[in-house]
């Protein structure tokens, strides 16, 4: 039994001094530098590439058997208590890692360190120190905190949103833009980190499932494009905004969110579709326009051609007289068409210029000059005027307004009653009233709708360009002002302007 006893103790020592010589083999062959203290701070084992690293780095040469911090505190008495702080720290059973930074050839470098204490089967108690080189780590940690400085920086000056969610909702980085107008537009403020969700308010469950329903989407690998408009402070602005997945390694990990303020260019787009409207209508109106001048100015002109060959082969010189008035009420009418297509390019083409109106000068001069309209005498004039405020618009237009409303009234008088027409004119402030009231024959209710339309007549006995009402309409409009009728067959015709004051637009005016 002795003999088993000391082959199997011989035997133990023999794997015991291959175990040492195999763990001595890894050490040093090891990637990262490794020192092992016993409780005193003796070494007990160094690996090349620790003693090479203490060598460089504090000019220390480690060996085994000597204490660590009698050999450092012959160079470096302020390291040396550094070190003695993490042994003792490590010893006490808590594990040290820290980063220390070194030069060598004028090149910082950094290495990382992990202090562990190790207590054996027999009782002893080892610090194990691990330690590797991370300078090219930190080297390029330094890098991706500058490019992800620059990166920020850039994000920081785009004028456009831009945010980015990761698979589980969370908002991974968003710019200033988009930080200022969701601040403005739900007075929230956006914290990293946060599911996105949580920032939407609470009464607006519809945007929420809106966006859930897009962020799902992208992550299922679809881009999208998106239309929304939001109120921003006091005004409503539209976006344009974009979903682009983020794919790493095949698979979509996020979404990257752009948006665009589109607000000028859809009230550009808005304009532009408004003013195509308007050149079509403009386009019809001056097709048709073309077509009944045409016809209108033909008439009485082929009228004065027939009667002045009349003139020539008639030999019954008494009816001279017969055909002369007959040319002048021709050329009378023509005259009026003329004056009506003038009318109605200057209303087209010129500017508005206001000046300070004088209503009683104004309704004067407008009835003076129609005064030698046939049966014009006819109609009596009632006047009614209260213009104790300033008022200011454009005279010229103001005055085609009653010429041609005026003309209306002595045109289509009612000859078997005592016929008038009533003017009344209060200005206020801000507008002023201009009523015309009449007891002509009046207008029948299926026509009123068309009598603003260019050259509608409602019959072929009617008189006048057909322009006459149309041009008052686009006068009063050209003036921001706005035109009603209320009439009936056989009594007469009410016509309400309103025309706002320039002055209110125009404070510096005298």
């Amino acid at each position: 039994m002795a003999a088993v006893a000391r082959e199997m103790t011989m035997l133990d020592q023999t794997e015991v001094g291959v175990w040492q010589d195999l763990f001595t083999s890894i050490i040093e062959d090891a990637d990262s530098n490794i020192l092992l203290l016993d409780d005193e701070f003796r070494i007990v084992t160094i690996n090349p590439g620790f003693y090479w690293t203490f060598l460089e780095t504090y000019g220390v040469e480690l060996k085994k058997g000597t204490s660590i911090l009698q050999s450092m505190n012959e160079v470096n008495p302020s390291l040396t208590r550094l070190w003695k702080d993490r042994f003792q720290t490590a010893l006490s059973g808590s594990p040290v890692k820290v980063e220390d930074e070194f030069e060598i050839d004028g090149k910082q470098n950094f290495w990382e360190l992990h202090y562990k204490s190790e207590t054996f089967a027999d009782g002893r108690q080892f610090v194990s120190v691990f330690s590797r080189d991370v300078s090219v780590r930190k080297a390029y940690q330094k890098k991706i905190i500058g490019n992800e400085a620059n990166l920020r920086s850039i994000l920081n000056t785009i004028e456009n949103s831009i945010w980015l969610v990761n698979s589980n909702f969370e908002l991974i980085d968003f710019n200033k833009e988009f930080f200022k107008l969701y601040k403005l537009a739900f007075g929230v403020k956006l914290i990293r980190g946060k599911n996105i969700f949580e920032f939407v308010p609470e009464h607006m469950p519809e945007m929420q499932e809106t966006w859930r329903a897009r962020y799902e989407a992208g992550l299922k690998g679809r881009p999208g494009k998106y239309i929304e408009t939001y109120a921003i402070g006091n005004s409503l602005r539209t976006f344009e905004i974009k979903t682009y997945p983020i794919v790493e390694d095949g698979e979509v990990t996020g979404l990257t969110i752009y948006s665009r303020d589109i607000t000028q260019q859809r009230e550009a787009e808005d304009l532009l579709k408004s003013k195509n409207e308007e050149l079509t209508k403009i386009n019809s109106e001056l097709d048709q326009f073309v077509y009944s001048a045409s016809h209108d100015l033909k008439a009485p002109l082929m009228s004065v051609k027939g009667l002045v060959n009349m003139i020539k082969i008639d030999p019954d010189k008494e009816k001279l007289d017969q055909y002369l008035q007959l040319i002048e009420s021709s050329v009378c009418k023509l005259d009026y068409f003329i004056n009506d297509i003038i009318h109605y390019s200057r209303n087209s083409r010129m500017e508005v210029m206001p000046s300070k109106i004088d209503f009683q000068k104004l309704v004067k001069e407008s009835i003076d000059s129609l005064k030698y309209m046939q049966d014009a005498e006819l109609v009596k004039s009632i006047i009614n005027i209260t213009d104790e405020t300033p008022f200011y618009s454009d005279h010229s237009r103001l005055l085609i307004i009653f010429n041609n409303i005026i003309s209306n009234a002595v045109r289509y008088q009612d000859k078997d009653k005592e016929s008038y027409l009533q003017i009344d004119i209060t200005t206020h402030h801000a507008r002023t009233i201009i009523e015309f009231i009449d007891n002509g024959v009046g207008i029948a209710e299926e026509f009123q709708e068309n009598i603003f339309k260019m050259f509608f007549r409602a019959s072929y006995e009617s008189k006048g360009s057909g322009l006459g009402l149309y041009i008052v309409k686009g006068t009063v409009e050209k003036l921001n002002g706005k035109i009603a009728v209320r009439s009936k067959l056989g009594e007469g015709t009410h016509f309400s302007i309103e025309i706002p004051n320039s002055l209110m637009y125009e404070p510096s005016m005298n």
